[in-house]
């Protein structure tokens, strides 16, 4: 929200300027309050050239999070297979390796429902460092050569549980560069001075219509970093599945 209340007022700011050079500029020449046909048609370029920009973002922005949603229901997945192929050991790996799976689950569901920053990073290196004794018990069975597909299936199940951790992880770190937000959110103020440029015939007939233009713009553009920091924003993804899982690991 405080990203938006200064990109609002930044860009109302900048249209008020705008205003201002015109009348400027303008002073001493005949003048109307239309817009002039080629201000019109640099204004809709630039106007166009912005839509486009916050597409384009807004576009990588949601892809990002519904591969984190997939990627969290992949591993979801894996976890509860790694945990049923368990049951196919003797009693006593089975308890064993349940139990370690139960612990990593754990320490994996805290992290992932912790914010950015260093206490997420240290939580993740817990959860990393819980993963090997997991290994370690899978590593003891492919060691014994026990016949058929058993050893196997624990193998790529437990391979697909530390990819689909390593790729969450990396893909939680993933964000759009700072210098494209700061990009956009500078063409988007420069787009405001230059619509005030141009409407400064209307003056107070356009403001209220150009302020809600303003304020949908710096709307979306919130939107999109909540879409690209999963973890500090508003839309998350939801952590239920993967917590039922972790659940029924303990039982």
């Amino acid at each position: 929200m405080v990203v938006v209340a200064l990109l609002i007022a930044a860009m109302v700011a900048a249209h008020e300027l705008g205003m201002r050079l015109h009348t400027r500029l303008a002073a001493g020449t005949q003048g109307g309050e239309a817009v002039s046909s080629d201000e019109g048609f640099i204004l809709s370029g630039v106007l166009g050239l912005l839509a486009l920009l916050m597409a384009f973002s807004f576009s990588m922005a949601l892809s990002r999070l519904e591969d984190r949603r997939d990627l969290m229901l992949q591993e979801t997945s894996a976890v509860g297979y790694l945990h049923m192929l368990a049951d196919g050991l003797p009693p006593a790996q089975a308890s064993a390796l349940k139990a370690d799976l139960a612990t990593y689950g754990a320490a994996r569901l805290k992290a992932a429902a912790m914010a950015d920053g260093p206490a997420r990073t240290a939580a993740e290196q817990r959860a990393e460092a819980l993963r090997l004794p997991v290994a370690a018990k899978v590593r003891a069975v492919l060691a014994e050569g026990t016949p058929g597909p058993l050893p196997v299936a624990l193998a790529t199940a437990f391979d697909t549980v530390e990819d689909t951790a390593v790729r969450r992880q990396a893909l939680a770190q993933a964000h759009l560069p700072a210098r494209v937000l700061w990009l956009l959110a500078a063409y988007a103020v420069i787009s405001a001075a230059m619509l005030g440029y141009a409407l400064a015939g209307g003056r107070s007939r356009h403001r209220a219509a150009s302020s809600t233009f303003y304020l949908l713009v710096s709307l979306a553009f919130g939107v999109m970093l909540d879409l690209d920091r999963p973890r500090v924003g508003g839309i998350i993804v939801d952590q239920a599945p993967f917590a039922q899982a972790v659940a029924a690991l303990k039982q």
